[in-house]
């Protein structure tokens, strides 16, 4: 059969017939693509094209995207006028520009729609807690972090479509992650080559969000977006309003969400003093123009929420006040430059400020702020990405906290390409990073650290990865390689005072070299319907693994009213903290090994579907030869689920393996036994959903918890939410 030597046509409107310019016209996942002329007339050459059927894909900001099938029975083939339609904003979400073109990995996880819906809660953390190998990193409900395959803090990336959220988020567990939950529509996992997009600390993966203040999406009237909920077992409730206003060829976006909590309940009682209340609002302004858009977006999140009491350095609690103020640029353009056909620009500004109070006082003792702006350009084909990052901080800590004011500047390069050979694609990946740390060194004292050591840093180093992808009939092969590096943060260096929520003093290590981990994933997936199987295993090694470890702990209890047991030992800072002592933790640079595998069975016969999910990490300490510390537990989860047009039923078992692999000071959790049920009615432009988690009310215990010891997880909770869109 002769194979095609073009495909032409012409993009219009389907509703003024007018011509579409800058619309993207190529085939998926390979380097064959172009752009529509201003007349919306195309031509696309084909060069050893080995297919007899191809899928073309059309794309255009503001229209709905539109996939044409074709059979490549001519030398030239002329598709006529093909004609795109306007793009509404739904009920139901969208996907956002976050790279997901760009080769999927079998071990990738995607939420979006009422899949995310049935998971949705309060955090990131618990909404994620039911997806293979991430845990759940918190000190209590509100300060919940996820972790992704043993690797929490700095060693994946969280971000908002496509940028960092700007927070101390991953600086420590009292610190919260200032995503609201309200706001967003989908939530992908991202492995791979292609995560060094996002950045070089990103071995655990990349866990980006898509927000409904997305410039991408376009109204052609007034739309209103309303949702609305509840939970019980800390008497929740929730709401917020998107609003978009169309003027002539731009658009007013509107976003106001707000979210009280009072203290969390468990099976034994509440939680003392761990409340919330958020505020979270965003103005947004797009200008369309032929191919592309400029876009502002100014917003405020703030933030009170409670710590609970422990013996362990605060018997009353912290509270925390927290202010973010933020503004951004978007600048997007369909351009024709050698292969390439997207130019993006975007600028953000974060000023980040939070205030720690011993609970009932109405002084601070720690205040933390952080001024982030960050700059980032890139171009883009259907198969490659070329950008450059520029970031610049400014971190200024006061009250009874002593680690220094200091500028970070941070400068990377970074590309990824996947390229289609005949039985296979290779793909690969390089970031290169610029840091530079530079702490005050004026009017320093510490109480732990030599003022000689604090000196200004300077990091350069090169991430890379490599991969391949095949498919075989019904089976789909992944496989890549990985090296990333980090510099250390502010508090890995020069930390020295209480992290009151925490109930910690930490102490920072000066003299840190770069962080390195060598990774190595392979997945394998059958799919036929309406079977599908898949099998992913990693192994990640560290010869310099950055850890905060305890110096020390003492083997009695301490009794309020009566002398400390363990009175004058140097692992302990006498002197902090409402009842005078705090653990000291001390960062450190051991060698270290992560390694895990993920089993995923499910079999989709509609209206029915059963899923099963089997996932496991294991983390050592090669230095010490011992368990790494706080690594999650087994888990497996089987879902049971019935769709039928406007109504869908799920029950999900949950069992958490007990963690007996116990790394320096760390304590035994049992294992745990969870039932839910989700249900959900959509009809038109309504959706309610309602989740029933811990149905049994079991006691159970998160090992990833930092206070375990006082209260176990959440029991019975009911979620409802209820979205209304006209």
């Amino acid at each position: 059969m002769t194979q095609p030597n073009s495909i032409s046509g012409i993009i219009l409107d389907s509703d003024t017939e007018s011509p579409i310019s800058n619309a993207s016209v190529y085939i998926e996942e390979t380097n064959a693509g172009t752009t529509t002329s201003d007349e919306g007339y195309f031509i696309l050459y084909l060069n050893n094209q080995s297919e007899t059927e191809i899928d073309l894909s059309i794309k255009m900001i503001g229209y709905e995207d539109k996939v044409v099938s074709i059979i490549l029975s001519e030398n030239k083939i002329n598709l006529g006028e093909v004609f795109l339609k306007t793009k509404l904003i739904e009920l139901d979400t969208i996907y956002i520009h976050s790279h997901k073109n760009k080769s999927s990995q079998i071990s990738d996880i995607l939420l979006s729609g009422q899949e995310l819906n049935d998971n949705l809660t309060g955090n990131i953390a618990t909404t994620l807690s039911s997806q293979p190998n991430i845990g759940v990193n918190s000190f209590g409900t509100v300060t919940s972090k996820p972790v992704l395959r043993g690797y929490s803090g700095d060693r994946f990336l969280l971000t908002k479509d496509g940028s960092k959220t700007g927070d101390l988020s991953q600086s420590s567990i009292d610190h919260v992650i200032t995503i609201d939950m309200n706001e967003v529509n989908q939530i992908e996992i991202v492995r791979g080559p292609k995560i060094l997009i996002y950045g070089s600390n990103a071995i655990g993966g990349v866990i980006n969000t898509g927000l409904n203040t997305d410039p991408r999406l376009r109204a052609d009237k007034f739309i209103s977006k309303f949702l609305f909920g509840g939970e019980s077992f800390n008497s929740g409730l929730y709401g917020n309003a998107n609003l978009y206003v169309p003027i002539k060829n731009g658009q007013i976006s509107v976003l106001i969400s707000n979210r009280d909590t009072g203290s969390q309940s468990s099976p034994i009682g509440k939680l003392d003093n761990t409340y919330s209340k958020t505020f979270n609002s965003k103005l947004g302004f797009t200008k369309y123009n032929k191919g592309g858009y400029v876009n502002f977006i100014i917003g405020n999140f703030s933030m009170d929420y409670g710590i609970p009491p422990s013996l362990e350095g605060h018997i009353n609690g912290v509270d925390i006040e927290l202010v973010k103020n933020t503004f951004q640029l978007n600048y997007h353009q369909h351009i024709s430059l050698y292969s390439f056909n997207q130019f993006d620009f975007r600028y953000d500004f974060v000023d980040y400020e939070h205030k720690e109070f011993e609970n009932n006082l109405d002084y601070f003792s720690v205040a933390l702020s952080k001024k982030t702006h960050n700059f980032k350009l890139e171009v883009e084909s259907n198969s490659s990405v070329i950008g450059s990052e520029l970031n610049y901080k400014q971190f200024s800590p006061s009250g009874f906290y002593w680690t220094p004011p200091t500028d970070e500047l941070n400068l990377s390069l970074y590309g990824f390409t996947q390229i289609e050979f005949d039985n296979f694609d290779f793909l690969s990946s390089i970031r290169f990073e610029h840091l530079s740390i530079k702490p005050d060194q004026n009017n320093i004292n510490f109480s732990n650290l030599d003022n000689e050591q604090i000196k200004n840093r300077n990091f350069t180093y090169l991430s890379s990865s490599v991969g391949l992808k095949k498919v075989i009939d019904k089976f789909e092969i992944n496989s890549w390689i990985m090296n990333t590096m980090r510099g250390p943060n502010v508090e890995e260096l020069y930390s020295d005072g209480p992290h009151l929520g925490s109930y910690s003093y930490e102490i920072g290590e000066p003299g840190l070299e770069l962080e390195k981990i060598y990774g190595v994933e392979s997945s394998i997936k059958y799919n036929e319907h309406p079977l599908s199987l898949s099998l992913s295993a990693f192994y990640n090694y560290s010869p310099y693994y950055y850890q905060m470890s305890k110096m020390g702990e003492c083997s009695e209890d301490f009794i309020i009213g009566q002398s400390h047991p363990c009175a004058g030992e140097d692992f302990i800072e006498w002197g902090s903290g409402a009842s005078g002592w705090l653990y000291k933790y001390q960062t450190r640079g051991v060698e270290a090994a992560i390694k895990g595998l993920e089993f995923n069975l499910s079999y989709n016969y509609e209206p029915f579907k059963i899923s099963y999910d089997f996932s496991l990490v294991a983390g050592d300490d090669l230095t010490q030869g011992i368990p790494l510390s706080y690594m999650n537990p087994t888990k497996q989860v089987l879902n049971f689920e019935y769709d039928k047009k406007t109504m869908k039923y799920k029950i999900r078992l949950s069992n958490i393996h007990s963690q007996d692999r116990l790394g320096e000071f760390e304590t035994y959790t049992p294992s745990s036994f969870l039932v839910d049920f989700v249900v959900s009615y959509s009809n038109n432009n309504h959706n309610v959903t309602i989740q029933l988690n811990n149905i049994l009310n079991n006691e159970y215990y998160n090992h990833l918890s930092k206070i375990k010891s006082i209260m176990p997880e959440a029991g019975r909770n009911i979620i409802i939410s209820y979205g209304l869109y006209f």
